[in-house]
């Protein structure tokens, strides 16, 4: 008998259960069960001896696929699973990142961007000429029409010599059909509405962000000029939702603002966006992390540290679980479907379904590397010649490409991670940025009240 290399198991102890017991799960296989503290020992024990014969539920590990038979039928389905991940991926639109400036009118506590060259270049027509003329003949073969979102510093600037630029890039992306959607810190976005709408611009989504209350988020936010900027987003967030735009509400979370997301959540209920469906307004809870350098003195959370504070601050305020839902790897779906999501093969876009272009003709692979000289694949003006080794080592990476990750049981939950932080960390592209997926899973069974289902590996799944 053959023990899948994907079957992995997480103690549920210290996690609200009412015994110490095991979740175990397969996301190769899309099983997951839940034992209870008798069976989880038995189960340990067959585990430590590594002969399964004698397991009294062993009929039920084969037919749940936690083992298979022969190790042959584990690779067929890894293949069969694969293939069909690929299929899936090659029928998702590459996202084109475009970059109009390094610039940003706010001076956030925690700026990722406050090493970068922020040149005060203006965007010019022949280099969103050139850029357009790359993209269309470069992604020309893809099998669904790529789209363009607008990244900075702050594309949403106000100057009318660089918003007549930008609006100059919108109508090149409607001359040629592309859908755009924005990255914007709000605090133009009620002046370039009415553009927008007289334009009719294909506007996909605008990702705007919001990190609490008035109080908490001009601390945190501020304009360069030390003036708040929460009166000014949420007039934008506002007359985007009334025009029908879509709006994707993202807060950065660290332990400063945490226990006070709370009152953001009543204030998005008291104004009605959590009325509007997730196809008109969704939100993003995003970690405060230290992407290419150190934040000084920032209270950073670890991921999984962050994921249960969430989940403890939900259940003093209930209004969060109606603002966000957590994915937890794969519970999230599990909740709502009885069903885990199909295994991920590889979690990283760059070079395969993101590419990053900035305004100054440069290219990268997505948009954690964009405005990074190490990570510059070359040029769409000068012609610099690619760096294609860079390039396939974005596009080769994946959970098989990896060595760590080749290794690792719950591998098909993250994928690998993203490759700039992994490579921000090693050196290398191909290693792996590891999350903490069992104890997110620990996690998200008991935010889902998934965990109250006490049902065995003998006894059916979840």
């Amino acid at each position: 008998m053959h023990y899948s290399k994907y079957t992995f198991h997480a103690s549920l102890s210290g996690n609200g259960a009412s015994s110490a017991g095991l979740v175990i799960g397969n996301y190769l296989t899309g099983s997951m069960d839940i034992m209870d503290k008798k069976e989880s020992e038995l189960f340990l024990h067959y585990q430590e001896s590594g002969s399964w014969e004698n397991y009294p539920g062993i009929t039920d590990l084969l037919h749940r696929r936690y083992i298979f038979e022969h190790e042959q039928e584990e690779r067929e389905l890894i293949n069969e699973k694969r293939q069909l991940f690929l299929t899936e991926y090659a029928n998702t639109p590459v996202q084109i990142i475009f970059t109009p400036t390094y610039v940003c009118n706010m001076g956030c506590s925690y700026c990722y961007q406050a090493d970068y060259e922020n040149t005060s270049a203006t965007l010019k027509k022949d280099v969103v000429d050139s850029f357009f003329d790359y993209i269309n003949k470069t992604f020309a073969r893809e099998k669904v029409k790529p789209y363009i979102t607008l990244f900075g510093g702050e594309p949403l600037l106000g100057g009318n010599e660089y918003k007549t630029s930008l609006l100059y890039f919108l109508h090149k992306a409607k001359e040629f059909e592309y859908e755009i959607a924005m990255v914007t810190n709000g605090y133009e976005l009620e002046n370039y509405l009415p553009c927008f709408i007289e334009n009719k611009f294909n506007i996909k989504e605008i990702q705007v962000t919001l990190d609490g209350i008035e109080e908490i988020h001009d601390k945190r936010r501020p304009m360069k000029t030390k003036a708040g900027s929460f009166d000014n987003v949420t007039r934008g967030i506002n007359k985007a939702l009334q025009n029908g735009f879509r709006i994707n509400l993202r807060s950065i979370i660290d332990k400063d603002n945490m226990a006070e997301l709370y009152k953001l959540a009543e204030y998005a209920q008291d104004r009605g966006w959590l009325n509007y469906p997730s196809a008109r307004f969704q939100t993003t809870l995003g970690r405060n992390y230290e992407l290419h350098f150190c934040q000084a003195g920032t209270p950073l959370y670890e991921r999984s540290e962050m994921w249960k504070d969430f989940a403890g601050e939900a259940e003093k305020h209930p209004v969060l679980y109606k603002y966000h839902s957590p994915q937890f790897h794969g519970m999230h779906n599990l909740s709502r479907t009885g069903e885990l999501p199909l295994p991920v093969f590889d979690g990283c876009p760059a070079g395969k379904k993101e590419w990053a272009f900035d305004f100054k003709g440069d290219i990268y692979g997505c948009t954690a590397s964009v405005g990074v000289e190490k990570y510059r694949l070359g040029n769409f003006i000068s012609g610099d010649r690619i760096n294609e080794e860079q390039v396939n080592e974005w596009k080769t990476r994946d959970v098989f490409s990896i060595p760590e990750c080749s290794q690792c049981a719950v591998s098909l939950s993250c994928g690998g991670g993203c490759g700039v932080l992994a490579a921000n960390k090693t050196g290398k592209i191909l290693s792996p940025d590891c999350r903490p997926v069992k104890d997110l899973i620990v996690t998200g069974l008991r935010y889902y009240n998934i965990q109250t289902k006490e049902l065995s590996a003998t006894g059916g799944n979840i």
